[in-house]
């Protein structure tokens, strides 16, 4: 009986490798997404750069969350950027916020992407890159073709069965939108490893969920980003994160040429200290796409807490209010 229960294992093993499966965890696991920490311009309050009162606040709820979870992804305008208000240089203000980050969350890897308020001085992206792509370099991420440093992909530690992918939006020639061909090879290459769970998280938002027009963001280019909702859509990608707009906000996408047991979960979470934004809907040009308004909180700090529960295969994003 041993040596046929030990031969049956053997035969499950040869499989796994053979067909390139990764092996699927039994457990539920988290993940944090948040952005907009900066400091409001239009006072100067904060010479960080940051909004540091919020910032840390939310950074210390994040470890201490009962989930405890494996990453933080940031969504973009860590800092204000280059500004008249401010004295303070863009590369110092990405060094306070990387001393906030390890006086918080010592045990937790965080992931960035770039907002518009990194670009502000920064137009090449040569001080970002000088901030931060060491620090993905060593937490050994995959950079897309020709955007080491910007745009990146990866699976979480242990857990082979999922991805996130992180897309800049912001090279000088492509500003507003993403690398759709690397995106979609990229795509293309955790298909091959049977991902079960492919997180897409990026600055701006496909459809602005509160404040910004459709000239600043993804729709200022609507082919294209509706390019980029169909390639989400082809690999069964069913949450894309974002920030740009200073509210929470999760928007569910349709459309009449998907499949109905399709839905795209769009979900904003610009609340890390940035000024809030007034809520003016879902307004401009959506095509023929269907857009929904699930849940949506108006000038409230906190994070996107993510749980995947790999045995029911399953994710449940929950947002977690910070207060002072």
């Amino acid at each position: 009986m041993k040596t046929i229960l030990m031969g049956t294992v053997l035969t499950l093993i040869r499989l796994l490798i053979l067909f390139n499966a990764p092996v699927v965890s039994a457990e539920i696991w988290s993940f944090a997404v948040t952005g907009d920490g900066r400091t409001d311009t239009s006072t100067g309050t904060d010479s960080s750069g940051i909004n540091s009162r919020i910032f840390t606040n939310l950074l210390h709820a994040i470890a201490t969350d009962n989930t405890h979870p494996q990453l933080l992804l940031f969504s973009g305008d860590l800092v204000a950027g280059e500004n008249k208000s401010l004295v303070t240089s863009l590369a110092q203000q990405f060094e306070n916020w990387k001393k906030m980050i390890h006086a918080e969350l010592t045990d937790i890897p965080t992931y960035v992407v770039r907002g518009n308020h990194e670009t502000y001085g920064d137009t090449d992206g040569r001080i970002w890159l000088a901030a931060f792509k060491p620090l993905l370099d060593r937490q050994q991420v995959s950079y897309l073709s020709g955007e080491a440093g910007f745009s990146y992909y990866f699976s979480p530690a242990g857990h082979p069965e999922a991805a996130i992918i992180a897309l800049d939006q912001y090279q000088p020639a492509r500003a507003h939108r993403v690398n759709l061909k690397e995106f979609e090879k990229t795509l293309t290459t955790l298909k091959t490893r049977q991902i079960r769970h492919i997180f897409v998280v990026a600055h701006e938002m496909a459809f602005t969920c509160t404040r910004h027009p459709d000239s600043d963001n993804m729709a200022c280019f609507p082919e294209e980003r509706n390019r980029f909702l169909e390639l989400l859509k082809n690999y069964r990608c069913e949450y894309f994160f974002a920030g740009h707009d200073h509210a929470y906000d999760w928007m569910t996408i349709k459309s009449p040429d998907w499949p109905t047991n399709y839905v795209l979960n769009q979900i904003v979470a610009g609340t890390a200290g940035a000024p809030f934004y007034g809520d003016k809907g879902y307004f401009g040009n959506h095509g023929n796409f269907e857009l929904k308004r699930l849940e949506h909180q108006q000038n409230t700090h906190g994070y996107l807490q993510v749980l995947v529960d790999d045995a029911a295969n399953k994710v449940t994003v929950t947002f977690k209010p910070v207060t002072l």
